[in-house]
């Protein structure tokens, strides 16, 4: 009769082989990383410099394919319900990894069990920007004005459950008062809407800020996160006048289908913060207003449950949908 630990480490062995093996192959032919926007925008170049890091050092090509859609759900459910072995990514933000199943009607794939989350890529925050055209000067002028014009004030997003809307909503929410909503296709053609006065105010990346900002065109109020921007060193946060409530970063994570292999997602992780880790992947993340938080995947997976708790109950109390 053969001594009881000897069946438990073949159990265990027997258990553990499956992840292992793939493991030690991986990659055994080109990689695919998906990004659910057009070439060029931001997801796609944090997309292109982690790939051409990751097809150096993995032996095998590394290929972006945009593949855009229904708020970027296209390319996250191609990735959800291809095999679970890491030859597979997912590039997208934080709307796919939080709370696109309640912001629209029957999603085939589950932001909490669907994803098995690499790395949080990079992260931005928001500024808040108000027409020049305005009298406002300053957050608690603009209030002022937004709340003598009830219904008269217009602001923009890039679309429906983005994190300039749900930034926005939080904003709106704190400070009492509201406005119209007036999605844009994309930051660029929404602040030049804004810098027009074609709608008062939104929030966008510093970079798509800077622009009409430095012209002019456009005031910076705000920041929404607890540190000032590097390229807005002299915009106070809203913590610092009174508003912590109103905290929302844009991030940008990389995934792979639930189920892959741990060692795989490990190396994964470690890799992609490799890639953001040199001197010239921080000088260009600067120069685009990011910055790398370099988590974990248990981090990241924490991070998105954080975030995803936060905004389900922005979305539902304001009833944001896609129709």
């Amino acid at each position: 009769m053969k001594p009881v630990w000897i069946g438990t480490l073949a159990a265990i062995a027997a258990v553990t082989a499956p992840a292992v093996a793939p493991a030690q192959t991986y990659p055994d032919r080109p990689v695919r990383m998906l990004v659910g926007q057009q070439p060029g925008g931001p997801t796609d170049t944090l997309t292109r410099m982690v790939a051409t890091h990751l097809g150096q050092v993995l032996g095998q090509p590394v290929v972006v394919e945009n593949k855009p859609g229904a708020g970027t759900n296209l390319a996250a459910d191609t990735m959800v319900k291809s095999k679970p072995d890491g030859h597979v990514m997912f590039v997208g933000g934080l709307g796919p990894f939080t709370v696109n199943d309640i912001l629209y009607a029957n999603l085939p794939f589950s932001p909490e069990k669907d994803f098995a989350l690499i790395a949080v890529l990079a992260r931005t925050p928001h500024v808040f920007a108000i027409s020049a055209a305005l009298p406002a000067r300053s957050l608690p002028e603009f209030i002022a004005y937004a709340k003598a014009n009830a219904g008269k004030t217009n602001y923009g997003s890039p679309g429906v459950g983005t994190a300039p809307h749900f930034v926005s909503v939080m904003f709106m929410a704190r400070a009492g008062f509201d406005s119209t909503h007036v999605p844009y296709r994309g930051g660029p053609l929404m602040m030049g809407a804004v810098a027009k006065n074609e709608v008062q105010w939104a929030f966008d990346a510093p970079l798509s800020v800077m622009p009409p900002a430095r012209d002019g065109r456009v005031r910076a109020i705000a920041v929404s996160v607890p540190q000032r921007s590097p390229q807005f060193p002299d915009t106070p946060t809203f913590a610092e006048l009174g508003m912590p409530e109103v905290n929302l970063y844009a991030w940008f994570a990389l995934a792979a289908p639930a189920g892959t292999p741990a060692p795989i997602i490990a190396r994964l992780n470690a890799e992609t913060i490799r890639a953001f880790s040199t001197p010239e992947a921080k000088e260009r993340l600067a120069n685009l207003g990011f910055e790398s938080p370099a988590m974990t995947p248990a981090e990241a997976t924490a991070f998105a449950a954080e975030q995803r708790k936060r905004l389900s109950v922005v979305a539902r109390d304001n009833n944001m949908k896609v129709e």
